[in-house]
């Protein structure tokens, strides 16, 4: 038996002159802008994996209670009308923390955390007729801070820490400002699985904005402290 091979698909008269020319899968171009983009996201990963074995990044959960009202008690005085606006609890912080650590001592924290803000409003309508509300204004607070850590002791280690804080506010306190500076300090106990980070944190926020019309509204406490404790893995 002999094989013979398959037909020719293209024939040509002269060898010198293709009738039919070999075709390649198009070739995906890539953008030389993204290259740095595409390398950094492949990288991640191996990044990431790195920084958690060395201990590098560490992650948890952050609460605690405020200790200072989110609004000033403001009275405002009408014909036969007395308006008082204040908080009437403090309600409470809570969240998610990421560490990352760097060499002498520095380190950088962000954090994730909701508070609700309380605003209560009190109407007294002249004689005797009063009328009471109450609301829990959502809000979110950004931090990024830079932290010291001195006294590296095997199992303490206080901290300051300094930085910009930002603030999300749902309706209702969309005038509040949504920038400050948070300063504080803390001590980290170290434990064998879990670090618990007790601090006292002040932030200035900045000036009030204009209301909206028809948002009912109170003057904020620009001024305002916590006390949080972190659980840091």
């Amino acid at each position: 038996m002999f094989y013979a091979p398959p037909p020719a698909l293209c024939r040509s008269p002269s060898p010198s002159i293709p009738l039919c020319r070999e075709t390649s899968p198009p070739r995906l171009r890539l953008n030389p802008y993204m290259r740095p983009f595409l390398l950094l996201a492949c990288s991640l990963p191996l990044l990431m994996s790195t920084a958690f074995a060395q201990h590098l990044i560490s992650f948890g959960v952050k609460g605690g209670v405020p200790l200072t009202d989110a609004f000033v008690n403001n009275t405002t005085t009408g014909v036969d009308v007395v308006t008082q606006t204040f908080s009437s609890s403090k309600n409470f912080v809570a969240g998610l923390t990421l560490e990352l650590k760097l060499p002498l001592g520095f380190s950088v924290e962000a954090d994730a955390l909701y508070r609700p803000l309380n605003l209560t409003t009190t109407t007294h309508v002249l004689p005797n007729t009063f009328f009471t509300s109450s609301q829990d204004i959502h809000s979110g607070e950004f931090p990024i801070l830079a932290k010291y850590h001195f006294l590296h002791l095997p199992l303490v280690s206080p901290y300051v820490e300094a930085g910009p804080n930002f603030r999300a506010v749902a309706s209702g306190g969309s005038y509040l400002s949504g920038k400050g500076f948070a300063m504080g300090g803390g001590v980290d106990f170290k434990l064998p699985i879990v670090r618990i980070s007790p601090e006292i944190r002040y932030t200035h926020w900045g000036q009030d904005g204009t209301l909206i019309f028809g948002e009912a509204g109170s003057p904020s406490n620009r001024n305002q402290a916590e006390f949080l404790i972190g659980l840091s893995f």
